[in-house]
């Protein structure tokens, strides 16, 4: 037995072993708890860049200004959790465990792409004050890290904006607009730079293509989009998704 898997053994012996998802204490011999195991829907197949799920339960309307977006999976179940505990547990570790995950959904989906910078959708300071953390940067840190692509900030968040799943069709359109600005730090930077944009959550698509927006109007050449869970939107794709698994 090799030396680092004999500490890796040592470790799980002496610390307790808990699930990557939920933190229930576990076998030491598993990852995942058997609840969770059960109870995570991962986005699989080809997928609809712009939406981000099966392309057999695809719904979405309307051109992006981001490239693509994918993300390992639905946001129900024990990833939901997951990044409720993230959020609001001050759990950080499970942006390592989203970030493994979407390391792997990464090179699935763009494997043959190579990224000059990785970036997160930013929060604002007042956000992230009161958390002490914004979360898709902290993914979006371990993502890179993990995929070998530069890490930068790059973008603002210039006022605090209601929840896009929140706000009716009418309001969700202006809701972003002018909210998320490029740092003028990094204007000289990502001239015709292929952007990798991460979040924790992708629901409606509008904060990630405000982002991207953004980051094309201020000289980016693409920008590409992943996210640790992508929720389904309406309720005829949750049936959709359901019919097709059955």
């Amino acid at each position: 037995m090799d030396l680092t898997k004999l500490k890796e053994i040592t470790g799980k012996v002496l610390l307790t072993q808990r699930c990557r998802f939920c933190k229930t204490v576990i076998d030491i011999r598993e990852d995942i708890c058997d609840n969770c195991k059960n109870d995570i829907h991962t986005v699989n197949g080809e997928i609809c860049f712009k939406c981000g799920v099966e392309k057999d339960i695809c719904r979405c309307k309307g051109a992006r200004f981001y490239s693509g977006v994918c993300a390992p999976y639905y946001y129900r179940g024990a990833p939901k959790e997951a990044i409720r505990l993230l959020k609001f547990r001050n759990e950080v570790y499970i942006a390592d465990t989203l970030a493994k995950d979407m390391s792997e959904c990464f090179y699935k989906h763009y494997g043959e792409m190579k990224f000059d910078f990785c970036t997160f959708v930013p929060s604002h300071k007042k956000s992230v004050k009161k958390r002490g953390y914004n979360q898709a940067e902290l993914i979006a840190k371990s993502l890179a890290e993990q995929l070998g692509i530069p890490f930068t900030r790059l973008l603002i968040k210039n006022y605090e904006t209601p929840p896009q799943h929140t706000l009716t069709k009418e309001l969700r359109a202006g809701n972003l607009l002018g909210s998320v600005s490029l740092s003028e730090k990094k204007l000289p930077d990502i001239g015709e730079a292929r952007i990798l944009l991460c979040d924790d959550v992708k629901t409606t698509g509008a904060t990630l293509d405000e982002c991207a927006k953004t980051l094309l109007i201020g000289g980016a050449g693409e920008v590409w989009c992943i996210a640790a869970c992508i929720a389904e939107g309406s309720k005829n794709i949750h049936t959709a998704y359901k019919q097709t698994k059955k």
